[in-house]
């Protein structure tokens, strides 16, 4: 399965996302640098405004178009409508619009997330990672899981790769099982059902 996601990579994901517009690593990394110095300057370490949003993009260098596209996104991000959105969660939902195969865009999704360099993920981070990328997933029109099937496949995945037992998963524990899980590789090759707010297949949460 391992090799079958690197296959998969052209026909990447996040499909409609990916054609839309393609940042750099070192874009996003830096854009990920800036939110949380805002963050911290205005005594809330989770969250940004739309000014202090547009304020890093036009630091980072973002071009016009792409900006137009991610002030769009903030919007679908900003649950409560007060032009504020928890920049983990954006940053890592935008996470599949770098350059790169399958494999690299799960890998950076971590690191984005990982700030504390802690190397290690719980089961409630890694349903926000995934449920951060499926909602950018979604707004482009690209495949989508429920928020039952990602509960599964985390629980799933946790069952078969936490072998110790200790409700915590290594860099590498995670990539391995994440990187073969059926459910993500339908959802990142683009394999499952396409359109918007339309979840993959349940045939596979089911693992073999």
């Amino acid at each position: 399965m391992g090799n079958d996601i690197g296959k998969g990579a052209n026909r990447m994901a996040i499909a409609a996302m990916a054609n839309v517009t393609q940042f750099e690593k070192r874009e996003l990394l830096a854009l990920q640098r800036k939110f949380s110095d805002l963050a911290a300057r205005e005594g809330n370490p989770n969250t940004i405004t739309r000014a202090e949003f547009r304020e890093a993009l036009e630091t980072v260098g973002v071009t016009e178009s792409d900006t137009e596209i991610l002030d769009r996104l903030f919007t679908m991000f900003d649950k409560t409508g007060d032009d504020q959105v928890n920049f983990r969660e954006f940053i890592v939902g935008i996470s599949p619009l770098i350059t790169g195969d399958v494999v690299s865009k799960l890998n950076f999704s971590f690191e984005l997330y990982d700030l504390d360099g802690t190397g290690q993920i719980r089961p409630n981070e890694m349903s926000f990672i995934l449920s951060s990328m499926n909602a950018t997933a979604s707004y482009f029109g690209d495949p989508v899981m429920t928020s039952d099937q990602i509960e599964s496949l985390v629980d799933d995945i946790f069952k078969t790769a936490d072998a110790s037992g200790t409700g915590t998963l290594s860099y590498s524990e995670y990539m391995a099982a994440v990187s073969e899980h059926p459910v993500l590789v339908s959802f990142i090759t683009g394999a499952g059902t396409v359109g918007k707010g339309k979840p993959i297949s349940n045939e596979c949460i089911r693992s073999d």
